[in-house]
């Protein structure tokens, strides 16, 4: 069960995916209500229409995808009002080591997962050091 100062969006361009995780959030006790997001520019116009001092909003972001990919983004926030609300988890096909190490160099990216998430991963994403505030006395099993 999610705390009223976090928002999910879930941002990938493939519909699948995109039902996949939403359904995996849900089951692991993460999630009721995530955000959908087809693409970065998606999830940044969300962003700049919805961002509020209170809330902090926890951004599964995938790498590939058109119009404005998750490098995009990433570029994008880093002048925004809001950038220090952001927790962002990169979650990508590729299994490249320089691609998690280059997601890693920013200072939002707390964690990088490979496709697909699962209801395990979602677990360990929300026990994270940073995220763990918003679950209360939720653990993961």
């Amino acid at each position: 069960m999610t705390n009223d100062g976090l928002k999910i969006l879930l941002v990938d361009d493939d519909k699948v995916m995109l039902f996949l995780h939403e359904t995996f959030l849900k089951r692991s006790g993460v999630s009721r209500d995530a955000v959908l997001c087809y693409n970065g520019q998606e999830a940044l116009d969300y962003l700049d229409a919805h961002q509020t001092v209170e809330t902090t909003f926890l951004v599964l972001l995938d790498i590939n995808m058109p119009v404005m990919n998750g490098w995009e983004f990433l570029s994008a926030v880093r002048d925004k009002p809001y950038l220090e609300q952001l927790l962002i988890v990169m979650v990508s096909s590729a299994t490249e080591e320089s691609e998690k190490a280059r997601a890693l160099m920013f200072a939002q990216v707390i964690d990088y997962q490979q496709k697909p998430l699962t209801i395990e991963t979602c677990r360990r994403i929300i026990g994270s050091e940073k995220l763990r505030r918003f679950f209360g006395d939720f653990m993961p099993e």
